[in-house]
């Protein structure tokens, strides 16, 4: 019995282990089918550190083409905030307050909680990609090719722990800095629509 109640535990073991990530050989089909990732959803949390403010957050991200929901739960204890996409822009609903709109959800984000977050730009950098309507420098690969640290938009991006999801290596974690702020997103979870 205790030789059956041990393959069972390293076969429970070996299945739960991360798969190991395949080299990226031709980078620009990577970068393709990452930006072709449309649609998704991710766990998490979203720490910020400012000069005058730190806190932290957990976080779900609903991805849908051009459409996203992102629910902030406990920013700097503020309750749940849910930031989402509109016909005429984007709009943030609070616990008790009136809905918030604005062209963009930077301006709501600062607006609220003081933290400079770029979200058009984490829509691609969240997939370990540079987003491609600004200037970038790649200045370092993982030995797997993937991102380990890019500039963009005045900001430098380090990431880590990938995990293959489905056929695209996706970061775990990812570290933004400009001047006095950082970012840090820890994914616990993505999640992918099914093909």
């Amino acid at each position: 019995m205790s030789r059956v109640l041990a393959l069972t535990l390293m076969l429970l073991v070996v299945g739960c282990a991360r798969q190991p990530l395949q080299p990226v050989e031709d980078w620009e089909r990577h970068q393709a089918a990452a930006q072709r990732l449309n649609s998704w959803q991710l766990s998490g949390k979203l720490g910020a550190r400012l000069p005058d403010n730190s806190g932290s957050a957990r976080l779900r991200w609903h991805q849908d083409q051009s459409n996203y929901r992102i629910d902030l739960s406990g920013p700097f204890g503020q309750g749940r905030v849910i930031i989402e996409t509109t016909d005429s822009g984007v709009r943030l609903r609070q616990g008790g307050e009136p809905p918030l709109e604005a062209a963009s959800a930077e301006a709501l984000m600062w607006q609220t909680t003081g933290w400079r977050v770029p979200v058009a730009e984490l829509t691609y950098w969240v997939r370990g990609i540079p987003a491609p309507d600004s200037r970038h420098r790649i200045l370092e690969r993982t030995p797997q090719g993937l991102l380990k640290t890019l500039r963009q938009s005045g900001w430098t991006l380090h990431y880590s722990d990938y995990e293959a999801v489905g056929l695209l290596p996706l970061p775990g974690r990812i570290v933004a800095e400009r001047k006095d702020t950082r970012l840090t997103l820890i994914v616990y979870d993505w999640s992918l629509p099914e093909s």
